[in-house]
């Protein structure tokens, strides 16, 4: 089949793009296009490639990116070889979002590094590439099938690794669909080795902690963020699961917004490159 540009194709049918929410519909419309249903998963990326032409991607020796869209107007796209599998879905999900705006420049008339200085909806840098994210996740997890499985079950890193086997994608991605969706109080904290100041760490007098790095918050998570300068104590088992090296489950008392909080985690230890971090599911409990 001949190539067919998703992104044109989709803007054809649905008209400009005028906000977030019509990332996701894209990834709907690919799914529809390709006459997958979304009850059965994982999404064939490949039925997709095959409704719209595109070549599969290929997979290249990359050193500082996940994926890269080559070429618009041929769909070529490079995925990084020595990439877990449900790591390499992802981005091939992240690069056909790039399509998208791929046509939505092009359409506005402008190079993509200057479209956003035009008015209307026109991303930009890291916030394209967080809705490339957004949008890869909705595409490989569709909301309706995903959240039905998930009120099924419980909030949990078991049910996580459930819904990553069925759906073929990360524990991570997984998770922060599954707090995104979430009728609940939940949220997901990446805990790093960090200082609290840059400028305790230009002293270099005192060691890393473990501390609150990325978070993801549920819609009904009102309660504010968890501080930088909080650490995790040595009782916590946010600091124990990687002395342990497994995870593990513990009620604390965390301050979040300031403000003590009782809370319920579910932490696993993982390696961010070389460094130690923890990811933790967090349950308000009050």
């Amino acid at each position: 089949m001949p190539y067919r540009h998703p992104g044109y194709a989709f803007l054809e049918h649905h008209g400009p793009l005028s906000g977030e929410a019509d990332v996701e519909a894209y990834g709907n419309f690919l799914r529809r296009s390709a006459q997958l249903d979304d009850d059965r998963p994982p999404v064939s990326l490949e039925r997709i490639y095959t409704c719209f032409g595109i070549p599969i991607p290929r997979q290249a020796p990359l050193q500082d990116q996940q994926g890269i869209l080559v070429d618009g107007d041929s769909g070529l796209i490079l995925i990084k070889e020595d990439d877990p599998l449900v790591r390499r879905r992802f981005t091939e999900g992240h690069e056909l979002m790039e399509l998208l705006f791929d046509a939505h420049y092009q359409q506005e008339g402008l190079p993509q590094e200057t479209a956003p200085q035009r008015g209307g909806f026109n991303p930009e840098g890291a916030y394209k590439e967080r809705l490339c994210d957004r949008g890869a996740a909705a595409l490989l997890m569709p909301e309706a099938s995903f959240r039905a499985r998930l009120q099924m079950l419980s909030m949990s890193l078991q049910t996580g690794r459930a819904l990553a086997k069925d759906y073929q994608t990360s524990l991570v991605a997984t998770l922060l669909r599954m707090v995104q969706l979430s009728g609940g109080a939940h949220a997901l904290v990446m805990w790093r080795l960090g200082w609290a100041t840059a400028a305790e760490k230009a002293k270099g007098s005192e060691p890393p902690l473990l501390r609150p790095g990325w978070q993801a918050f549920s819609a009904s998570w009102s309660v504010g963020r968890l501080g930088r300068e909080q650490v995790a104590g040595p009782g916590s088992v946010v600091a124990i699961a990687p002395q342990l090296g497994q995870p593990l489950t513990g009620t604390e008392v965390v301050m979040v917004g300031g403000v003590e909080r009782r809370c319920h985690l579910e932490v696993l230890p993982l390696r961010g490159g070389r460094q130690q971090c923890v990811l933790a599911l967090v349950h308000l409990l009050e």
